[in-house]
């Protein structure tokens, strides 16, 4: 399964269609085994869409995606996993041992990660 990431400052981007870079992440029977990095900043949406589409991408996890957006990937057989904030390597982990789930907030505090559900979600 290849998942795209968007990031900002090693952390999911708050939003996919701003986002300065972007992860592109293998994962095989629960191991990473390959992993992609490349700028995104002066991409417009649409060529976000089609990197993300080119790829070979099955799922994309992210802060916000407007609503074109995740019908474009939607309709493009990619799953969108919206509404996560917070660690990217967290949410790797998460995503790898079938943990992630929307409305997840995951942060690194003295030493040690924490991720909870935000308010109204579950």
């Amino acid at each position: 399964m290849k998942v795209a990431i968007p990031i900002y400052e090693n952390r999911i981007s708050p939003r996919f269609d701003f986002s300065p870079e972007m992860w592109i992440v293998e994962v095989e029977r629960g191991e990473i085994v390959g992993r992609e990095k490349f700028f995104t900043a002066d991409l417009s949406l649409a060529q976000r869409l089609e990197r993300v589409t080119s790829n070979g991408v099955d799922k994309l996890i992210c802060g916000g995606i407007d609503s074109f957006s995740r019908n474009q990937l939607g309709n493009r057989g990619i799953d969108v996993v919206q509404d996560i904030i917070g660690d990217a390597e967290m949410v790797i982990h998460l995503l790898m041992n079938g943990r992630l789930r929307p409305g997840l907030c995951c942060e690194r505090r003295r030493g040690r990660g924490l991720c909870t559900w935000r308010r109204g979600q579950r």
